[in-house]
């Protein structure tokens, strides 16, 4: 739990300084972006919550809708003993998705994301690392407030695995800045 806090506060920090120093054109207008989140993913099946980081990518077309690509990767690895698996963890992965933004105020907007995931997970269970691609269905919905006018911050609750075996929900703080 401590290394939560520390990678949500880390995130919210280096936004906010970036976001002191941006300037130019409001974060609603039109253009590329980059972000890099944390995300507390907890997978249904295994029992098992995972501390992730993700590089963010995308392209804003309008005020209400973005192509978005993202990487992510785990910290390190979960444990499970009453099921007795071990180093559970997202060797990689990639997100691509849409997103519908609706402006709740000057600087802050609700938003919708549905995309196609593909992830490498692996895990030990007792009798060697087994590893697989899990592609599936992303979809989640959030909270962005501009905090400058380059600068945004994001809070998103996702679901990821929904098709697959391993069912996983996760909760994710995001710093985006726009390149303008």
């Amino acid at each position: 739990m401590n290394k939560t806090r520390k990678a949500i506060a880390l995130v919210l920090a280096s936004g906010l300084s970036a976001g002191a120093l941006a300037q130019g054109g409001l974060a609603g207008e039109q253009g590329p972006y980059v972000g890099i989140g944390y995300q507390s993913l907890s997978a249904d099946l295994l029992d098992v919550t995972l501390d992730t980081g993700q590089l963010i990518g995308g392209w804003k077309l309008s005020p209400y809708f973005s192509l978005e690509a993202s990487y992510t990767r785990s910290f390190g690895t979960e444990n499970n003993t009453l099921i007795g698996i071990n180093d559970v963890r997202i060797r990689q992965g990639w997100i691509g998705s849409a997103i519908g933004s609706l402006p709740i105020s000057d600087n802050i907007s609700a938003y919708a994301r549905v995309g196609w995931g593909w992830h490498r997970l692996s895990a030990n269970f007792g009798e060697g690392t087994e590893k697989t691609w899990v592609d599936d269905p992303v979809f989640g919905a959030g909270v962005k407030a501009n905090i400058s006018p380059m600068s945004e911050i994001r809070a998103e609750w996702t679901r990821l695995f929904d098709d697959s075996d391993i069912n996983a929900t996760g909760i994710s703080f995001t710093y985006i800045h726009h390149l303008r």
